[in-house]
């Protein structure tokens, strides 16, 4: 045999036992893998707690001011020069104290003359009256007799009444905020004279969004707490049967009564009305988490260690936590590795025997060990 011939034996020998080696071990390979995607992944490790809820107080924080029961400007109702004053601004005045006194000027000339032609017509009416009796006057011109002496009475009582508004006072008891005029100045009707402040008790006002007026009823407790610290109780006595246009608030109105003198209105204060009382949880801000839409959500497992997610609002944060509602009385909370997992996910729940309120901080080391461990072992399944 030529040496070219023994050559291409050698090559086609080696080329089928390589073919065939080939063959035989893609059936184990196969094997191995089918095997592999047989077997189980492990589940992912979250830390859970039961929690439960509190009843609590809810209220409902406002920005508001403190008013005083009345305000009013008194006007002139009568020309003439002021001649008299009252009490100095600032001073207390009881009901019919004067607060200015005009110059009654000529109207006591007036009301003389006005009650002198007022017994002409008294006197004629009276003898028309007697010579009705004896037919010697008609029925008409006794009416205009008549007629005669109530337009008399008339213009007398007009001049009392002018001269009494003369003398301006003060309608009930109060506080003289303001005095416009001063002794020798002329006044119009219509002109200022006065602003008084009734502060016999307080209104504590605020403006209420259109989501919580529906929960707003007469007779329900307001406090207010003003920036000096001085807090007032008051009870709701007004509700806005209609929205400001502009700001689609409704506003409301608590009477405080008054008994330490409280004299400076127009105060800004904290205003806090008690809405009753409901079941909620507290937990910390870490633990709240947005969906899609933006909503807040609390994540959870529920009896098939499966991931859910329940849509919550917050009541009122405190310095340890947020108050928040629409959680379950009893709920089984993610306190470490909710930001791993999506609602539906299998997990396999540790119970974390800090607790939600140290979650915090122990999600941060626990994320640390896990780190830690999957480097050592990369096999295994994270725990978070």
């Amino acid at each position: 045999m030529s040496r070219s011939l023994i050559v291409a034996i050698v090559l086609t020998v080696v080329a089928v036992g390589w073919v065939l080696s080939g063959s035989r071990s893609a059936p184990e390979a196969a094997s191995v893998d089918h095997s592999a995607e047989q077997a189980p992944a492990e589940k992912f490790k979250v830390k859970v707690k039961n929690i439960e809820a509190e009843l609590i107080t809810d209220n409902l924080l406002l920005q508001g001011q403190i008013e005083a029961a009345r305000e009013i400007e008194i006007k002139a109702e009568v020309q003439g020069i002021v001649t008299r004053l009252g009490k100095d601004k600032g001073a207390r005045l009881n009901k019919d104290d004067l607060i200015v006194e005009l110059d009654v000027s000529d109207r006591l000339a007036r009301l003389k003359k006005a009650k002198a032609e007022l017994e002409v017509r008294k006197s004629e009416e009276r003898a028309g009256a007697q010579l009705r009796q004896k037919n010697m006057l008609s029925k008409n011109q006794q009416q205009q007799n008549i007629a005669n002496v109530l337009s008399a009475e008339a213009a007398v009582k007009e001049i009392e009444v002018e001269i009494d508004k003369t003398s301006v006072k003060a309608p009930f008891a109060t506080v003289l905020n303001e005095r416009h005029v001063e002794v020798g100045d002329y006044v119009s009707p219509g002109d200022p004279l006065a602003y008084l402040v009734d502060d016999s008790y307080t209104l504590i006002s605020a403006d209420v969004p259109q989501q919580y007026i529906a929960r707003l009823s007469l007779g329900q407790t307001v406090s207010a707490k003003l920036l000096n610290g001085q807090s007032l109780d008051g009870k709701i006595s007004f509700v806005s049967a209609s929205a400001d246009p502009r700001t689609r608030t409704f506003r409301i109105e608590a009477k405080s009564e008054n008994v330490k003198r409280f004299v400076r209105f127009g105060q800004s204060a904290s205003v806090t009305i008690q809405l009753g009382q409901q079941r909620a949880h507290k937990l910390t801000g870490s633990l709240l988490d947005l969906n899609s839409e933006g909503i807040l959500q609390v994540k959870g497992v529920d009896g098939e260690n499966r991931v859910i997610t329940k849509p919550v609002d917050i009541l009122r944060s405190e310095r340890d936590g947020i108050w928040l509602k629409g959680l379950p009385d009893t709920f089984r909370l993610i306190t470490v590795g909710q930001g791993f997992v999506s609602e539906g996910d299998e997990v396999e729940p540790v119970e974390d025997d800090a607790g939600a309120s140290s979650q915090g901080s122990s999600e941060d080391s626990l994320e640390d060990r896990s780190h830690d461990s999957s480097e050592e072992n990369s096999s295994e399944p994270v725990a978070l």
